[in-house]
């Protein structure tokens, strides 16, 4: 008897000193609404001390698997009040529900979790919560995408590329722009993003177009109880920003807006040297002034007919003007003095998008009939005057009116819990007119007018099936584009009919709840379109564009696969890809004598690309996260046509630390390291930057301080080589933007409602990408 005593008191001190696996899953949902809340935190304590933890998924469940003792869950998301629920309280370990009070006043626990930008991973796309990033405050959009490895942004030259492909389709919630992606990134404010959806395997429920992938940036949509306003101002190196945002919950109607403006100059100078086959060289310098001013207005209402049906509408204009003013000398010029030539232009934008979303849900969880309509106006007037030697040249106005229309429809059907057919169609129509009236003051004027039509039509379907860890996704999806352009000036026309299937296949498996593995198959296209097709885009001293009326269409097969861990203080996640494209769409590059670069896109034949991405994010203490982000492409060119470089590479590198000095400072400092980038007609040398970033909030999480110093050391020069059959050209480029500079932004919340948000489901529809 007393050794069986002996036997069963050593196997209680054996376990309570070692523990048993035990698993433990669950629900987190609102109290007030029944609604599950999606990446919520499960934090598992003993007394004070952090043991494990994990996150809700996207339908608000969680899996953790326990091997120590531990007292208590603590449970908190983003606009929630934190819950601890005593494990003694638990009764059925495989059926939790922990019930969160909605409260717009944060907790500090929860203000630590959002300070860092998090990556949740899921069948077809990655998602970036920005969460509150000390290094995005103040910042546009396309500033933002900077701290982003994933992202290849150039906020000088006003490049963006993903997986080292310029080919890439930028969404707004999910909807097109009639602008260009650098054009739109830089009128949104980093701190209106929600999150950005790296869609680098597309289903086939998204459009076709996009060889490297989809960027879909999600934009905050407040529907929070009561009256809530929030003020916000800016001032930096050559930049200011204010504006005002807020909403008003009457429950069954919301009314929100956002009003904005803000303004920044530029002084990029910029030294080249040419030197030409045969001996000849010519260099100048030019400072690139700059000046730009943005004035934003977004409001919106959201009608909450019943619970099963939801209206939105939307509307925001956007008066975007920039001013340039270029003196460039000229010196070393072969057979002939040294000389000046002045170019002053402008560049008018006025945006107007309209939208209206309308969602019925049924009576069956993830059943439901959504239809989006979207209407975009983008008016651009170009004027400019050109110099040399104070000696008038010519004077152009240039002008490029886009509108387009866009309608989706969107059905999903559940046919038991383990299978979702979903199934849908789209329709868009852009229309664009474009001219260039030379000297319009004078008898010699000419008038040239371009015009350009084109309608898309997609169908597709999609089969969801889970068993067990698994999730299998097949797609088809069809599309029909019909295209017609007219150079008025020439007579000269083009009738475009393209017809093509793209399939989709993606499959998840989640190893356990802390590692989840993804492989994704795509096919993608890039066809000819008004960028390629319109001779009478914009143009300077320093380059201009050529069009192309003879393109082919641009096919893509992408392969890959994803790996992510998450752990309670340590995670990982790996992305390895290859992409097949045939008849590709080259830009291609040639100095003429004059020294201007011109820029035209052929089909040039075939491209292999190979890219690895790796994050690793550590919490070292409660204060202090650390995360290391780099990624490497690589890419082989069967060409039929010249070629400086067959076989382009880039790299890039981001290590960042942030740190939580107490509950009202924390501080952040990364340091990015771009690799040397090899393009096929020039090459950029490495360079690297270090910023910094501090932020204080006071009066009980009212008001936020932040600042942002760019580029501490001021060492982030743009060196670029380029090399063409029969021109060297060397540049130095200090961007204004990317060099030393500082940013001091500001934001009050003025008026913040202390009760609980409206009582019924927080529908988020139009922002799950599936409008496209």
């Amino acid at each position: 008897m007393r050794l069986q005593l002996l036997v069963f008191l050593s196997f209680v001190l054996f376990v309570n000193t070692h523990g048993i696996t035990q698993a433990y899953s669950g629900v987190v949902v609102n109290i007030n609404s029944g609604e599950t809340v999606a990446f919520a935190t499960v934090a598992v304590y003993y007394d004070s001390t952090l043991i494990d933890g994990t996150t809700t998924d996207e339908s608000g469940k969680f899996t953790i698997n326990i091997t120590k003792e531990f007292t208590h869950f603590e449970v908190s998301f983003i606009g929630y009040e934190s819950e601890i629920v005593n494990r003694s309280d638990i009764k059925d370990f495989g059926r939790i529900t922990f019930m969160l009070n909605p409260s717009i006043s944060i907790l500090d626990e929860v203000i630590v979790q959002g300070e860092q930008t998090t990556t949740k991973l899921k069948i077809d796309r990655k998602i970036i919560n920005l969460g509150a990033d000390l290094q995005q405050s103040g910042a546009s959009t396309l500033e933002a995408f900077d701290q982003i490895t994933e992202i290849q942004t150039d906020l000088g030259t006003g490049s963006l590329s993903l997986r080292g492909s310029g080919n890439v389709r930028l969404l707004v919630n999910g909807k097109p722009s009639s602008l260009s992606a650098t054009e739109l990134l830089e009128q949104i404010p980093a701190s209106s993003v929600q999150r950005v959806e790296l869609i680098t395997s597309p289903s086939a429920k998204n459009l076709a177009d996009g060889l490297s992938g989809i960027i879909n940036i999600v934009l905050k949509k407040d529907k929070a109880k009561g009256l809530n306003t929030s003020l916000n101002a800016g001032t930096g190196t050559m930049r200011y920003n204010y504006g005002i945002d807020g909403n008003y919950n009457f429950s069954w109607l919301n009314f929100r807006w956002n009003l904005s403006q803000s303004g920044r100059g530029m002084n990029s100078k910029q030294n080249i040297s040419q030197l030409y086959e045969n001996g000849d060289t010519r260099d100048f310098f030019t400072p690139h002034d700059f000046y730009g001013l943005i004035r934003k207005l977004d409001v919106g209402l959201d009608f909450f007919i019943d619970e099963k049906n939801e209206l939105s509408i939307g509307f925001d204009q956007t008066d975007n003007f920039h001013s340039f003013f270029n003196t460039t000398s000229y010196s070393n010029v072969t057979g002939r003095e040294d000389y000046e030539y002045i170019r002053n232009s402008q560049h008018n934008h006025d945006i107007v998008n309209i939208n209206g979303n309308y969602r019925t849900k049924f009576n069956t969880d993830n059943h439901f009939l959504e239809v989006d309509y979207q209407f975009s106006k983008n008016d651009n007037f170009l004027p400019a005057i050109d110099f040399e030697d104070n000696n008038l040249l010519f004077h152009e106005e240039r002008r490029n009116n886009n509108t387009l229309n866009a309608i989706v429809l969107d059905y999903a059907l559940p046919i038991k819990e383990t299978i979702l057919l979903e199934a849908g169609g789209s329709w868009n129509a852009r229309s664009l007119e474009s001219s260039l009236f030379l000297n319009p003051a004078e008898e010699s004027a000419s008038l040239n007018i371009f015009k350009y039509d084109e309608s898309l039509l997609g169908i597709y379907g999609l089969t969801n099936i889970t068993a067990g860890k698994l999730i299998l996704q097949f797609g088809l999806r069809y599309e029909n584009l019909r295209s017609s352009s007219s150079d008025l000036s020439n007579n000269q026309t083009t009738d475009l009919r393209f017809s093509n299937l793209f399939p989709s296949l993606h499959a998840s498996y989640n190893i356990n709840e802390s590692n989840t593995l993804n492989i994704g198959y795509s096919r993608r296209v890039s066809r000819p379109n008004f960028r390629n097709l319109n001779p009478y885009q914009s143009r300077n001293q320093f380059f201009e564009w050529v069009a192309n009326p003879t393109l082919r269409p641009e096919f893509s097969t992408n392969i890959e696969t994803n790996y992510q861990y998450e752990g309670s203080k340590f995670g990982f996640s790996s992305a390895l890809f290859y992409r097949y494209r045939t008849d590709v769409i080259e830009r291609l590059q040639d100095i003429d004598e004059t020294g201007v670069l011109r820029i035209a896109f052929d089909n040039i034949g075939q491209k292999h690309s190979y890219g690895i991405e790796n994050n690793i994010s550590y919490k070292v203490t409660h204060f202090w996260n650390s995360q290391l982000s780099a990624n490497y492409y690589y890419t082989t060119i069967d060409q039929d046509i010249f070629l400086t470089w067959d076989k382009p590479y880039s790299s890039n590198l981001i290590f960042k630390n942030t740190f939580k000095i107490s509950k009202a400072l924390s501080t952040d400092v990364s340091y990015r390291q771009n690799f040397k980038t090899q393009n096929t007609f020039d090459f950029i040398d490495s360079r690297n930057r270090i910023d910094a970033a501090v932020r204080l909030k006071l009066l009980e999480n009212r008001l936020a301080l932040n600042l942002r110093i760019i580029d501490l050391l001021d060492n982030n020069l743009f060196y670029r080589t380029v090399v063409t059959q029969n021109v060297r050209q060397n540049e130095v480029w200090r961007f204004q933007s990317q060099t030393f500079g500082f940013l001091l932004s500001a934001s009050y919340k003025l008026f913040q409602n202390k009760g609980k948000t409206r009582n019924r489901k927080d529908r988020d529809y139009q922002y799950g990408g599936t409008i496209d």
